[in-house]
């Protein structure tokens, strides 16, 4: 079974420690091209932002001297000590020398012993001086980092008596320098900047949001910024609003202003013909992360506009207009289906994370394209995973959330499963803790394959009682234990609707893998009446798959007599807005129920609130009961 995948497993231990190195090169490396772009955007700004810019770069013009290299003699002129640290910094490059170089030891020591005694502008010249040596190994290197390290302790103690705008000139430099996120000076001015953050001006309010950024930490009141681009919202360009889009999302905090929200959607929409693919993807991000109920229109607009753009971006940039609508469940069908034929045709260039969120588009939106491109995707891509061994040893959650999204459009490969289920990629996926959800899936999908068909390995019992335990929500009652919200209250109200017509009827997770439990009632035609289940084998969040011999035993289970009615709730986030079309997953569940022999009864949450009395509920019931069970 394992013939065509060995190579994969031959390669954990020979490739996983260099596997990991180079996953971080290539994040840095992306997340360094996004950074350099929103820098460059306050570059290019006719707005004084507080950076450093070519002319500010006056220490390359300044006499330098030998200094260095004669042995220090008690306290240092700041003129000199720093017209001998660039003597040094030019000696490095023009040489080609390290800083660690042991001919520069004696006098880093005593630069660093005398750094106190620079003006403002000398120690923001010897960061930039910094930035211009020979690429040390590690910020740990021998004489680097003593200097950035003193450095950092100086700048900070400075702090409290410089205004914003030198906070931000200095921030620069570290920037330029690449140690915002090591050092603790950019940290801390930012907490300084977000005292007053209502009152910036909106330069500074984008570069102090550019740091946040960078530092991906969010400061005290990140409220403030909102409030404060509220204000000047009309005063930013389309790219400014994209540094702060990417400030908001890296620190995962939602816009919540509706108005403010409104005024994106009108500005994106507006500029999409010239608007370029960071800003975009940016503004995307932070729009798919904000938006609730109230936005459902402007995002519908959104997605229609973006149609045109759909050849003009990138790939990247395209996979982010397929995931805007899916926090909302909202499709447009026609650009999604652009969308798939674009991957279809760049597919072997698409990194594995795109392919898996790509994957997750079409299982969640669970769209038939007139062009039949998403079943030709969905089926290249087990082969295609086959050829993505590194990219899977270094993201092997995505492979895992590629072949769950997969079984959702009923694509599925046993060897790849086999792969995924593994004790060995499950334990490197997971570090020895418990698998994630789409593991439950996964495992849940393969037993019910059954051994005809799957013969690879299983989770184990103990792992999925674990999930059990984890993973499904809590069992609705009306004792106040849980917050109940408006899914777990329609359930409470259809069970007492049903129990007055029909006991007794349960709640049960029949599929533990999707969360939330479902109405069970076993009804026995012959002598019409509901039977009890069988308690023993159908214990709370145990993690085992309810087939119709847990519920009746094994006698009652074949008689085909007798029913297993399940009455599943369709909430507002189980079907794909204006479609009439349920998400891949609920399809899903609902295809799993019937394999297992059980009959699913659908209730739509805005059906069942359309009922006002009681006897309109048991009638509904009863009719809807008739229908799929004839009870």
């Amino acid at each position: 079974m394992w013939t065509r995948t060995h190579c994969l497993w031959r390669s954990v231990g020979r490739v996983g420690r260099q596997l990991c190195t180079t996953n971080v090169a290539q994040a840095r490396i992306f997340a360094d091209r996004e950074n350099q772009f929103a820098h460059g955007i306050l570059m290019d700004s006719l707005k004084p932002y507080a950076i450093l810019r070519p002319r500010d770069s006056a220490w390359q013009d300044l006499p330098a001297t030998e200094g260095f290299m004669r042995p220090p003699i008690g306290n240092a002129n700041p003129a000199d000590l720093y017209a001998d640290f660039l003597g040094l910094v030019r000696h490095c490059i023009r040489l080609e020398l390290q800083i660690s170089d042991a001919r520069y030891d004696e006098f880093t020591r005593f630069f660093c012993e005398q750094l106190h005694r620079l003006t403002d502008e000398q120690l923001v010249g010897s960061l930039s001086a910094l930035a211009e040596l020979p690429t040390p190994e590690s910020t740990k290197t021998h004489n680097y980092m003593e200097l950035w390290n003193t450095l950092d302790i100086e700048c900070c103690r400075r702090i409290e008596r410089w205004s914003s705008e030198q906070l931000l000139l200095v921030s620069d430099a570290w920037y330029r320098l690449g140690l915002v996120r090591i050092g603790e000076y950019v940290w801390l001015a930012v907490k300084k900047l977000g005292r007053k953050l209502r009152k910036l001006p909106p330069e500074q309010l984008v570069h102090s949001m550019f740091l946040c950024n960078l530092l991906r930490r969010p400061v005290f009141e990140m409220f403030d910024f909102e409030l404060n681009l509220a204000r000047c919202v009309d005063q930013m360009t389309l790219p400014e609003l994209g540094v702060m889009a990417m400030g908001f999302f890296k620190t995962q905090t939602p816009i919540r202003n509706p108005e403010l929200l409104a005024q994106i959607y009108q500005r994106l929409g507006s500029e999409l013909d010239t608007v370029e693919d960071i800003p975009l993807v940016a503004l995307l991000k932070v729009l798919r992360y904000s938006s609730k109920l109230p936005q459902v229109e402007a995002l519908k607009e959104l997605l229609s506009a973006l149609e045109s753009q759909v050849e003009r971006v990138s790939l990247l940039a395209c996979l982010h207009m397929a995931l805007l609508g899916c926090e909302l469940q909202t499709c447009n069908d026609s650009l999604v289906e652009r969308i798939l034929l674009r991957f279809e045709r760049e597919l072997d260039t698409a990194r594995l994370k795109d392919v898996e969120r790509i994957c997750l588009v079409m299982a969640l939106f669970n769209i038939t394209t007139s062009s039949g491109v998403d079943r030709r995707l969905a089926e290249r891509l087990p082969d295609l995973l086959r050829q993505r061994m590194e990219e899977i040893l270094r993201h092997p959650r995505c492979f895992s959330n590629c072949l769950q999204f997969l079984t959702m459009r009923g694509v599925y490969d046993v060897e790849l499963l086999g792969v995924a289920l593994e004790p060995r990629l499950v334990q490197h996926a997971y570090r020895n803790g418990l698998p994630g959800r789409e593991y439950f899936h996964l495992d849940g999908f393969a037993r019910l394959l059954g051994p005809q068909e799957y013969q690879g390995a299983l989770l184990t019992d103990r792992q999925r009682q674990q999930m059990g335990r984890l993973y499904t929500q809590y069992i609705p009652q009306r004792d106040g234990r849980f917050k109940l919200n408006s899914t777990d209250r329609i359930l409470m109200e259809i069970r007492e609707a049903i129990s007055l017509i029909h006991r007794p009827v349960t709640f049960k997770h029949i599929l533990p893998q999707y969360d939330r439990c479902d109405l069970v009632l076993c009804y026995d035609h012959r002598h019409q009446k509901v039977l009890p289940l069988d308690a023993e084998a159908c214990q709370d969040y145990s993690g085992e798959i309810l087939t119709r011999k847990h519920l009746l035993g094994e006698t009652k289970a074949a008689d085909d007599q007798v029913a297993t009615v399940v009455i599943v709730i369709a909430g507002w986030n189980n079907v794909i807005r204006d479609k009439e079309r349920f998400t891949g997953q609920m399809e899903m569940k609902l295809k799993q129920l019937r394999q297992l022999g059980h009959q699913p009864l659908v209730i739509y949450w805005h059906e069942w609130r359309e009922l006002e009395t009681a006897a309109d509920r048991q009638d509904f019931l009863r009719r809807r009961l008739s229908q799929v069970a004839k009870i």
